[in-house]
């Protein structure tokens, strides 16, 4: 166990003033994890719909594509999961990810046809340092052994259920029946609701979620660390532009990838 686990676990029963199954802090990250779920569920809803109407594509095609823009998030969820572990912590991660997925819904409400896969890559990379680490956190409230943990996890996954229904239904129907435009708004919209409840609640996490690196390290080297990697994420985005606009190379990317 790194030290920095450590010293999380070591404070958790100063953030655990509470009685009952629920620590306050769980309904911040049931909010932030909700809007978050809201607006990757209605991206994903919205994708093959606008792909059709809008880009014109073959259902052939979308499908494809469709595919591999699911299998790259998911992908990057181990990017940004490990890039959390070992450099920016989960608090950094989730803003970073987080005002990534709104740059994305914005460029694309911007000019929805034109920088769709642009946006798109945003969204690829925000969602893998989002994802993977806010349930991470959850799991920080509540002491190794503590029969309050699942209760406190049923919790958090309904808001992702509240979330992902909320967007299903209406992100989709805004794009269809209003604007497509606005649709996309909404992510970026929603997504700054998100990491700005984070913004204002993370003071009462104590020092769960801070970056790992040794505490020995000075401030100029944890800098450049985070830095290479808030870099290094955005450097990849003309690669995964090039394998989902290309239906030739996302073809040959499933087949990699699919066994």
């Amino acid at each position: 166990m790194s030290q920095n686990q450590s010293n999380q676990e070591l404070t958790l029963e100063s953030i655990q003033n509470f009685t009952g199954k629920y620590p306050r802090q769980l309904w911040y990250l049931f909010s932030i994890e909700m809007w978050e779920r809201f607006c990757f569920y209605g991206m994903r809803g919205m994708l093959a719909v606008f792909m059709v109407e809008k880009l014109l594509m073959e259902d052939g095609a979308v499908n494809l594509q469709y595919g591999a823009i699911q299998a790259f998030i998911y992908i990057f969820t181990f990017v940004g999961g490990f890039f959390a572990d070992k450099i920016l912590g989960f608090r950094k991660s989730l803003f970073w990810g987080g005002t990534l997925m709104a740059i994305g819904g914005f460029s694309i409400a911007f000019a929805p046809v034109d920088m769709f896969y642009i946006g798109t890559c945003f969204t690829i990379i925000g969602t893998g340092f989002f994802k993977p680490n806010i349930s991470t956190m959850v799991g920080y409230l509540y002491k190794e052994g503590d029969s309050r943990r699942d209760a406190g996890f049923s919790l958090f996954y309904a808001g992702i259920n509240l979330g992902a229904l909320l967007g299903g239904i209406l992100m989709i129907w805004v794009g269809k029946y209003y604007s497509w435009g606005l649709a996309f708004a909404l992510v970026g919209i929603v997504m700054l609701i998100s990491i700005t409840t984070l913004f204002f609640t993370q003071k009462s996490f104590g020092p769960i979620g801070l970056s790992p690196l040794d505490p020995t390290y000075t401030r100029r080297k944890k800098l450049t660390f985070e830095i290479a990697t808030y870099i290094g994420s955005l450097a990849i985005m003309p690669l995964i532009l090039i394998l989902i606009k290309n239906t030739h190379y996302t073809d040959m990317f499933m087949l990699i990838a699919g066994p």
